[in-house]
């Protein structure tokens, strides 16, 4: 009887600190709660310190996304009421605020535009006129994914637009490769043989091989002449001399080409990303600036609507879109390509644009239910834009009570868009005489099935997290701790504190979710704020854009990883973009805080509400130097030479005039 051999298992030889590594997730998944306990055994029965456990345990796995982003965001849920930090009626009350109806409302329309091709529609059309040049394509696929992205989802747009601009390059990719092979042959003596016509030589080569019964397209002396054509164009195809000339045109063109590739693929997820920040729906950490801010500050007007954000966001967009631009084209094509005029020949941009144009026949004529989408997506913007246009009174202000919200508008629409017809009604007198459809109803623009399908219900619940996490730092007291913590940033500029803050938001969002970031970052930002005296909008507002700029790797977001996926992307290449795209953004973003942002959210003052109902010393804020390096003067929330400020601040020998801030050394 043979004794049957044992076959090692598939691990068996795996070192012991592999297999530890393979089941990381698992171990700190189990240790990070165990860990931190001395947190709850050093200060038992401690509101503050039970909501600091919680938040640190959530932070650690929402940066490792060991478990779901979404079930994590369900922590509070969990813990708060065991570890008696809050009651299970008042967490979950956070769930579901204002801000997260705004973002639930506008996911059903982003899904409404989705679900019946408008948004490829648009895309395609402005595509179309944007030009023919790879600098031209690269800025249309820029414009229109930004564009979009002020309104969608920003993955759903990345996902959308890649396999376009894949298209576009299979195209771009086969008429260069023909280009190579029929252009500009090199015949005897290396003398070069008059250019020819592309198309009409792949037509001669298709034309020749058909059977001789079946050239009758045109006469025989027409035919010999194309034969004699062919004959030396091939003649010269199999010249040593010509292989080797076609072969370093060849070996330029492909790294051209490639280059082009690299730029046309990433600048995709980059306008996703800048794009979001245009509006405030744009993206998710927005709508966590606006939910967190009512979390906090309960029951007050802070200035943060669709149009306020509108004044800050959509020009720095615009500033970041064109800068984007550039540095791509600087990075990947150079600056002949850039700022001169080396571009490709004339039809190989026309086969772009022959794609495009296929792509946007294919969708066929605009149908009723486009138009229906269209029209109440535009009224839905002119209702957010004009609700409270900030430089004139707007409609809601002649609604009593104040009750309609941007978050109001933006389901009044989504239901609507459950009631309109998505074809043209077909009944009584509606009815046309060619309608093949029998008289009755039409399906609804959109339906419960494919809104519960479509709709992202795990970033609706990380948003309540974040709420319950904002308003559990208030009534534990942790905000205080927190508060005191930070005390010694009241001695440094305004502007400073800002600059540091952006930068620290910027590196970790490179690694974890740019909405985790801001949920962590916003009751942090909220008592530095009190601490320092500084209006919490100028905090929040530009740490909150500044987690949007997740441009070094592919995991750092995940339009960035979708655009990976479609290869010829290095890390190299992601990172040597992505790090000029951070400085760029940041730049811009403390720019924009700094001048119109500081003016028109009035940064130059600490705004009552910000003290949440509490006395506080606060009355004015240390006034920016940003401009000061710049040699100018203000007065009336600008600064010229450092810090101005109240008795709180009087030990730091500045002192207040009458009326308008001054400085004295």
């Amino acid at each position: 009887m043979s004794s049957e051999i044992e076959k090692p298992s598939p691990g068996a030889s795996m070192p012991w600190f592999r297999q530890i590594w393979a089941i990381k997730d698992t171990l700190i998944l189990v240790f990070t709660p165990l860990v931190l306990l001395p947190i709850l055994i050093c200060f038992p029965g401690s509101p503050s310190a039970a909501c600091a456990y919680t938040i640190i345990i959530m932070a650690i796995y929402w940066m490792t996304e060991v478990l779901n982003m979404a079930v994590t965001a369900l922590i509070p849920v969990v813990l708060f009421p065991w570890l008696g930090v809050m009651s299970s009626k008042q967490v979950c009350t956070n769930y579901l605020k204002d801000a997260n109806m705004l973002f639930f409302g506008g996911l059903l329309v982003a899904i409404a535009v989705e679900k019946w091709n408008l948004h490829k529609r648009v895309a395609l059309r402005v595509l179309m006129l944007v030009g023919s040049k790879p600098l031209w394509i690269v800025f249309g696929f820029m414009a229109v994914t930004a564009f979009l992205s002020m309104w969608l989802n920003n993955t759903a747009t990345t996902a959308m637009m890649m396999p376009i601009a894949q298209a576009v390059l299979k195209e771009l990719d086969e008429n260069r490769k023909k280009q190579l092979d029929l252009q500009q042959v090199v015949i005897d003596n290396g003398k070069t043989a008059p250019s020819v016509n592309v198309s009409e030589v792949v037509e001669l080569k298709e034309f020749r091989k058909l059977e001789d019964g079946e050239r009758v397209n045109g006469t025989n002396g027409t035919v010999q002449k194309e034969d004699e054509q062919l004959e030396k164009i091939e003649a010269a195809e199999t010249d040593p001399l010509h292989g080797a000339i076609s072969s370093a045109d060849r070996v330029a063109s492909d790294r051209q080409f490639m280059s082009f590739r690299k730029a046309l693929k990433l600048c995709i997820p980059y306008a996703s990303s800048i794009g979001g920040t245009g509006t405030l729906i744009g993206s998710g950490p927005n709508i966590v600036l606006k939910g967190q801010l009512e979390a906090m500050y309960k029951g007050v007007e802070t200035g943060i609507n669709f149009t306020s954000w509108l004044v800050i966001g959509f020009p720095a967009m615009v500033i970041d879109l064109i800068g984007a631009w550039i540095i791509l084209l600087l990075i990947f094509l150079g600056p002949k390509e850039t700022f001169g005029c080396g571009g490709k020949g004339k039809k190989q941009d026309d086969s772009a644009n022959q794609v495009i144009r296929a792509e946007y026949a294919k969708l066929g004529r605009i149908t009723f239910a486009e138009v229906v989408v269209l029209v109440n997506f535009i009224i839905l913007a002119f209702l957010w834009l004009s609700r409270e246009p900030e430089f004139i009174p707007g409609w809601g202000d002649v609604l009593p009570h104040n009750f309609v919200t941007d978050a109001s508008v933006a389901i009044t629409i989504s239901v609507l868009l459950f009631i309109f017809p998505s074809e043209f009604p077909n009944y009584l007198c509606f009815r046309r005489k060619a309608a093949s459809r029998p008289p009755g109803p039409a399906p609804a623009i959109l339906d419960w099935p494919t809104a519960n399908k479509q709709m992202p219900w795990s970033v609706i619940i990380l948003l309540g997290g974040g709420f319950a996490l904002a308003d559990a730092c208030k009534e534990s007291g942790l905000s205080a701790v927190i508060g005191e913590a930070l005390s010694s940033f009241r001695y440094l500029p305004p502007w400073a504190i800002v600059t540091i803050m952006c930068l620290i938001a910027t590196v970790i969002t490179s690694f974890t979710s740019n909405m985790a970031t801001t949920t962590i970052f916003i009751p942090i930002l909220a008592e530095m704020a009190a601490t320092t005296c500084i209006n919490p909008i100028y905090l929040m507002l530009p740490v909150t854009l500044a987690a949007s700029w997740a441009f070094i790797l592919p995991v750092s977001t995940p339009p960035n990883a979708i655009a990976h996926s479609y290869g010829d992307l290095a890390i190299s290449d992601m990172m040597k973009a992505g790090l000029a795209m951070c400085a760029l953004c940041n730049a811009v973003l403390l720019f924009s805080i700094n001048t119109w942002g500081y003016s028109f959210f009035d940064l130059g003052t600490f705004p009552a509400w910000a003290t949440g109902g509490k006395p506080s010393n606060c009355t004015t804020l240390p006034l920016n130097e940003t401009m000061s390096a710049l040699g100018y003067t203000a007065d009336l929330g600008l600064s010229t030479l450092g810090y101005t400020a109240d008795s709180g601040l009087s030990t730091l020998g500045f002192t207040t005039g009458s009326g308008f801030l001054n400085v004295t050394a």
